[in-house]
C-alpha cells in the first residue's frame, strides 16, 4: 500500500477504518468508504508534469491511486479515452462547446474498466483466490474480463427476477465466469461475508474501485489543459461516478493542478427510476427514497436504492449543479443522434446525458456559450436490440432489419427456445414459472440463469417482449414475458 494513504473514511458516519482491513463498507453503519490520502505528502511530488509521463491510461495517475509501487498492476489498456469536440451534436443540443468523454472504447466497452483495473490489482496483491459480484451488467462483464487477465476464478450471481442485456451476457460467458443465481443481491454478499481472505465481493461502491473511476475526471482536466469546463454531465446509477468526479476535482484543486474555477455537475437518471433526482427536487440532504419503477431501456442506471446517493447529492449541491431525469423516448433519440451525428454508438444509459443537455439549454440552466463535457460511459453493442427502436420510423430499414432477423427460421431455433415460445403462446409467464413448466410439461431441467439467457436472446430477436411486472409478498419482482406479433407468426411455423 502506498504510504500516502491514511486510511478509509465512511462517507455516512465519518468513521475511520484501517485500509489493511480490506473493508468494502463501513463496519458500523454499512456506509460507503472512501480512501483518505495525505494531501501534503502528495503535493510534494504530484505535479502536472509528473502526471504527464509517457504511460497512458489509468496507471498514468498511479501517484493518486492507493496501490503501492510493488503491487502488480492488472491492465487491459483501460483509460486514455478520447475527448471529442462535437460541433454537429452541439448544434442539435444548442450548446456552444460540447465535448464527449468517450468511455465506449475501454477494453470491455465501459468506464467500469477503470475501477476494475484498480480493484482487481488490489485483490491480486492481497492474495484473494476468487472474486464474486451480483450483476449481469457492465460490472459483471468487467470483473469477468479482469479476473481472467489476473488468473482469478470469477463467479457472477444473477437474480432469478432480472433479465440481462444480451450483449453483456455474451461477454460474461465468453470470459469464462461461472454464472449462478440468487433471489436477492444481498444473498451474494452475505454468502461470503462481504469478502474474506479467499473470496472478495466486487461492488461498484468498493473504495478501491471508486478510486479507479475518479481517473475519468483527471483525464478530462488534463485533456483540457487543466482548465475546468463549465459543466460535467454524468449518468447516475449508484451515484458513485458523479461522486468521484467531484472528489477528483477537489483533489486536483488541493494539489494545485487546476486553473481557476470548478465545473458544475449535472446528474442524469431515467424518469421511471430517479431517486437521486427526486431527493434533490424535494430538498432532501441525507435521505434517498427508493424508487419502485424501472426502465428496461436504461437498465444499467436503474438503481432503486443508490448506495452513493447521498454523496452524489452533496457533490451536485457543492458544485452548484443540478440533476434531471429524461424519458425513454428522449434517450432513444439521443442514442440515434450520438451515432449519426458523431459516430459514437452508446448504450441507452450513457446517451441520457445528451438528452439532458438539450433540455437544460432549453430551460436556460445551461448557457448556449458554456463548455459542457458529457461522460458517455458504455457502448451500444451491449444492448444491440435498441437498434430496432432507432429505425422504427423508417419502413425500408425496418424491412431490411426484419429480413436479417428472419434468417432465424423455426428450424434454426434450439429446442428449448421453441418450447419457451410454445409456453408463452398459452399465457404470460415469468422466469421461474417458465422453468417449472419446462420441467413438468417437457421434462426439461434447466437453471434460472439459462432461462433468462434464452429469454434475453428471444427478446433480442424480436420474438418475445416484457409485458409488465408484479411484486410478491416477499418483495421480489416478477417480470412477465409474452410473444410479439413476430413470435406468434414464428410459433405458427412450429406447429
Amino acid at each position: 500500500m502506498t504510504t500516502d494513504v491514511r486510511g478509509l473514511l465512511c462517507t455516512q458516519c465519518g468513521r475511520h477504518v484501517p485500509v489493511e482491513s480490506r473493508a468494502t463498507g463501513c463496519p458500523r453503519c454499512e456506509g460507503v468508504l472512501q480512501v483518505e490520502y495525505d494531501i501534503e505528502r502528495l503535493r510534494e511530488r504530484v505535479t502536472r508534469h509528473s502526471l504527464g509521463r509517457e504511460e497512458r491510461g489509468v496507471w498514468r495517475f498511479r501517484d493518486v491511486l492507493p496501490l503501492g509501487a510493488r503491487a502488480q498492476r492488472i491492465s487491459l489498456g483501460e483509460g486514455g479515452t478520447y475527448l471529442h469536440r462535437c460541433d454537429r451534436l452541439a448544434t442539435k443540443t444548442g450548446v456552444g462547446n460540447l465535448f464527449l468523454k468517450d468511455e465506449t472504447i475501454n477494453p470491455t466497452g465501459s468506464f467500469i474498466d477503470r475501477g476494475m483495473a484498480v480493484e482487481i490489482s488490489a485483490v491480486r496483491d492481497w492474495g484473494v483466490r476468487e472474486v464474486h459480484c451480483w450483476s449481469l451488467g457492465n460490472l459483471a462483464v468487467s470483473m469477468s474480463a479482469y479476473a481472467a487477465r489476473a488468473g482469478l476464478p470469477a463467479v457472477v450471481t444473477m437474480s432469478e427476477n432480472v433479465a440481462s442485456d444480451v450483449g453483456k451476457f455474451y461477454q460474461v460467458l465468453a470470459y469464462g465466469a461461472r454464472v449462478t443465481r440468487s433471489g436477492e443481491s444481498s444473498d451474494a454478499v452475505l454468502a461470503y461475508g462481504g469478502g474474506d481472505d479467499r473470496h472478495h465481493v466486487v461492488m461498484s461502491t468498493n473504495p478501491f474501485f471508486l478510486e479507479g473511476v475518479k481517473t475519468t475526471a483527471y483525464e478530462v482536466m488534463m485533456q483540457l489543459q487543466w482548465t475546468p469546463p463549465d459543466w460535467v454531465v454524468v449518468p447516475m446509477g449508484s451515484g458513485g461516478h458523479i461522486t468521484q468526479v467531484w472528489r477528483a476535482v477537489l483533489e486536483m484543486e488541493q494539489l494545485g493542478l487546476l486553473d481557476d474555477g470548478r465545473p458544475r455537475l449535472i446528474g442524469v437518471q431515467n424518469t421511471r427510476c430517479a431517486p437521486i433526482v427526486e431527493a434533490l427536487r424535494n430538498g432532501h440532504d441525507e435521505r434517498i427514497e427508493p424508487c419502485r419503477d424501472h426502465s428496461f431501456i436504461t437498465r444499467d442506471i436503474g438503481v432503486r436504492s443508490p448506495r452513493c446517493g447521498v454523496s452524489a447529492l452533496r457533490a451536485i449541491r457543492e458544485s452548484n449543479g443540478t440533476a434531471i431525469a429524461v424519458t425513454d423516448s428522449q434517450t432513444i433519440d439521443s442514442v440515434r443522434s450520438l451515432a449519426r451525428l458523431e459516430g459514437v454508438f452508446a448504450e441507452p444509459s450513457s446517451a441520457t446525458v445528451i438528452a439532458a443537455v438539450g433540455l437544460l439549454v432549453d430551460d436556460g440552466v445551461v448557457d448556449r456559450q458554456d463548455m459542457v463535457v458529457c461522460m458517455v460511459t458504455g457502448m451500444g453493442l451491449k444492448a444491440p436490440e435498441i437498434t430496432r427502436d432507432l429505425v422504427r420510423d423508417d419502413t425500408r430499414l425496418r424491412t431490411l432489419l426484419r429480413r436479417v432477423e428472419d434468417s432465424i427460421s423455426p428450424a434454426a431455433l434450439g429446442m428449448t427456445k421453441r418450447r419457451i415460445l410454445i409456453l408463452l403462446g398459452q399465457e404470460p409467464l415469468y422466469g421461474y414459472a417458465i422453468r417449472k413448466r419446462l420441467e413438468s410439461e417437457f421434462g426439461v431441467r434447466i437453471s434460472i440463469p439459462s432461462v433468462y439467457q434464452h429469454l434475453s436472446e428471444l427478446v433480442s430477436l424480436g420474438l418475445v417482449e416484457r409485458a409488465g411486472m408484479t411484486q410478491t409478498y416477499q418483495g421480489r419482482v416478477r417480470n412477465y414475458y409474452i410473444l410479439t406479433g413476430r413470435g406468434h407468426d414464428l410459433l405458427l411455423g412450429l406447429s
